[in-house]
């Protein structure tokens, strides 16, 4: 298909309309859901000051082939006694029957109301949306961030939880928009019943049933395939639309994008896990194997699915420097699947099918929100390089818990620098006595953003004039080490995982030191994807003697993914373990000893404290142990870490500081109206100019603090 023809296919309109401004407004309380006819409800996402993208789909009563007739209405009130806009749209299965109607004109800092209506009267909920701030506004901002939304193993009582909250807080207070750092869906279906909800629980032999006694599942994909691991996963684009109308069919999703513009970025299970450009990245060892790993057929069919069901605005790119405009709308292309065993200078796999893959989509942009707020969206997947440790190599070394994680730092260090590691004699890497051929020794240096989408934020950074400066930045910047070292001094030091910027640490870098050298205040990177809440300060160079402060990092939980400590407690498990093993496994966990039959979470105190702190606690359960054994200078940046968690992260933004809340929820296993919080952990981060350093304050716990945390 030509640019033009998929445009209009996928129902990708503009109009302009013009509006008053409107103060505060909100929508009820209840859980509306779309039914029938609209069965993924509505949403509405990318708000600019003078635009808003609104969103829905319509479910085909007379077949898959059926093209539809939509009228979509804008109005200043929920009851529409003022219609803005009235547009008759056509959709049809060419988009899935998702339409997407980019309205623009519309006043700044203004709330409108959306419908969609069909032929024979059939209306879709009404949905609510906010425009942003104008650009010279010096108004605070409100928003929310979450990441990590697996289906099949809990409910979304984040979603729940948020809209509640918000309808309690006065109008001035209310979120203008919700930011998704990724995993929206995942890849695959049916893990959930192998996957305790916690580590104090035995694997789930039956699915969770919601409030109608009806299963927490995904229904089997129309197609799929079966991966190294044996989980089923999707394959073709009827697998990643099947996905996404299973996932949207959620009620409290439904409420919380009917409720705020979304601001969309993917990570990888969008896609495929741990993916890379077009890769998929199932295999864990050297072992052959059916599975396919270069993937670009699957790469454009994710890509297709994602443009289609997200409320994006990738064309028009209001109030964006025209020099920076570099998102581009969905753009089909026809590939093969084709090894992506060569990079290029710029570490793309120089395949011709990998690079028209890629190219299909770019979703990186930046959104301005009054004077205050820069928010910088990137992509951190369709540019990346492998990781330094192949999986393959990894599973061959012998002390680590898994090929994915709790990997050697130096040697990770080493591979990520390619052919300038080791002083520019990288042909081999010396590990446990033994020397190995380095893969990475004709490589360059690893990336994550890639050089054109670097160079854009670097760029996006230098020209912006607002005060604080956001990073959507789906995976972790700041160092999860483990001194293993301090177990036993043959062990590396480690960090936990290769797939977040620790495994790219020679770009980190860069990008840290370029912030510091152009003198770039107020940057904050948000972040999800490993399961967690986490709050610190990201270093120039975390192996530098003296490393310097750059930005300070919030990181948050998923709303409903499987915590990061219950699966390392999964992964630590061993039959017959050595000496070894059980001191690895008890930083993890250990045996309560005043609740028998369940266990501590020292992965919190591991990474706060370090090995020698693990191990206090598992011999002791002291706090004066803990304390006496503590490394002050053990990952001396992190100021707080809960990995035992699902929630999300409340921020805001004034022109002194921005606070911040990262929120515990008690469950995601029941279906409920009204979701308790176990704990809140607020921070605050005080304006500091060029040169001024980095300050983050707290956190203030309310709730029951997580462990080792008094």
């Amino acid at each position: 298909m030509q640019r033009r023809e998929w445009l209009q296919f996928a129902g990708c309109f503009a109009a302009s309309v013009a509006a008053p401004g409107l103060l505060g407004g909100c929508s009820g309380s209840g859980r509306p859901a779309g039914t029938g006819r609209f069965a993924q409800g509505v949403a509405s996402g990318d708000p600019r000051p003078g635009s808003v993208v609104v969103w829905t789909r319509v479910e085909p009563a007379g077949g898959a082939d059926q093209r539809l007739s939509v009228t979509a209405e804008i109005a200043t009130t929920p009851g529409f006694e003022s219609v803005l806009l009235q547009q008759h749209l056509e959709i049809g299965a060419e988009s899935d029957h998702t339409l997407r109607l980019l309205v623009t004109d519309l006043q700044p800092d203004s709330v409108y109301y959306y419908r969609f209506r069909l032929p024979d009267g059939t209306a879709s909920p009404t949905g609510r949306t906010l425009t942003a701030p104008a650009a010279d506004a010096a108004a605070d901002v409100d928003f929310a961030f979450v990441s990590c939304q697996d289906r099949e193993h809990g409910f979304y009582a984040a979603y729940r939880r948020l809209i509640n909250d918000d309808l309690q807080r006065p109008a001035a207070q209310r979120l203008r928009f919700v930011l998704h750092l990724g995993d929206f869906v995942y890849e695959t279906v049916g893990g959930a019943l192998q996957v305790p909800i916690d580590a104090q629980s035995n694997p789930r032999a039956e699915p969770l049933l919601d409030r109608h006694g009806d299963p927490r599942t995904v229904a089997p994909l129309p197609g799929g395939a079966v991966n190294e691991r044996g989980e089923r996963y999707a394959l073709t684009l009827a697998d990643y639309r099947h996905l996404y109308k299973a996932y949207l069919a959620d009620p409290d999703l439904q409420a919380a994008r009917a409720r705020w513009p979304f601001i969309h970025v993917w990570d990888d299970h969008e896609f495929s896990d741990d993916c890379w450009q077009s890769e998929a990245n199932y295999r864990d060892s050297g072992v052959d194997s059916s599975t396919d790993e270069p993937s670009q057929r699957r790469k454009v069919a994710a890509n297709q699915a994602w443009f289609e069901y997200m409320p994006v605005d990738l064309t028009n790119l209001e109030g964006v420097d025209p020099d920076l405009r570099q998102a581009r709308a969905f753009e089909y292309a026809e590939v093969a699947d084709s090894p992506n065993t060569v990079v290029d200078e710029d570490n793309l796999a120089a395949n011709e099918d990998n690079r028209r893959a890629i190219a299909t989509l770019a979703i990186y942009r930046s959104f301005r929100f009054g004077s205050l707020v820069e928010l910088v969206a990137t992509d951190n997947r369709s540019y990346r390089s492998d990781h330094a440790l192949p999986e393959d190599l990894s599973g061959n070394l012998p002390v680590f818990l898994h090929p994915r994680a709790v990997l050697p730092k130096d040697i990770v260090n080493d591979l990520d620098a390619g052919r300038t590691a080791n002083g520019g004699d990288p042909d081999t890497f010396l590990f446990l006595g033994d020397l190995f051929l380095n893969p990475r020794r004709n490589s360059p240096a690893g990336t994550v953003l890639g050089a054109r989408q670097k160079a854009w934020w670097k760029e996006t950074l230098r020209r912006s004039g607002a005060r604080w400066k956001l990073w959507a930045n789906s995976v972790p910047l700041q160092r999860l080490a483990v001194n293993l070292s301090a177990l036993d001094p043959r062990l590396p030091d480690a960090i936990l995982s290769g797939d977040t910027w620790d495994g790219y640490r020679s770009e980190r870098n860069e990008l840290m030191g370029f912030v510091l050298d152009n003198g770039i205040a107020g940057l904050v990177s948000l972040c999800g994807d490993v399961h967690a809440h986490f709050a610190g300060t990201v270093m120039d160079d975390y192996d530098a003697p003296s490393p310097r402060p750059a930005i300070a990092e919030l990181v948050c939980a998923g709303v409903s993914s499987i915590s990061q400590f219950a699966a390392a407690e999964r992964l630590s498990r061993r039959e017959n373990p050595g000496a070894l093993e059980t001191s690895v496994a008890s930083l993890i966990a250990y045996p309560d000893p005043l609740q028998p039959g369940r266990v501590v979470n020292n992965l919190n105190n591991t990474l706060l404290n370090g090995v020698a702190a693990g191990l206090a606690a598992a011999t002791t359960h002291s706090p004066d142990a803990i304390a006496a054994a503590r490394d002050p200078a053990h990952n001396a940046h992190l100021r707080y870490a809960d990995t035992e968690a699902q929630g999300f992260a409340r921020v805001h933004v004034s022109a002194l500081a921005i606070t911040a809340e990262l929120l515990t929820l008690e469950s995601i296993a029941v279906d409920v109206d009204a979701p308790g919080l176990k704990r809140a952990a607020a921070f605050e981060l005080p304006y500091r100019g060029p040169g001024e350093g980095v300050v983050i304050d707290g956190p203030q716990l309310s709730g029951t603090p997580p462990f080792p945390l008094p």
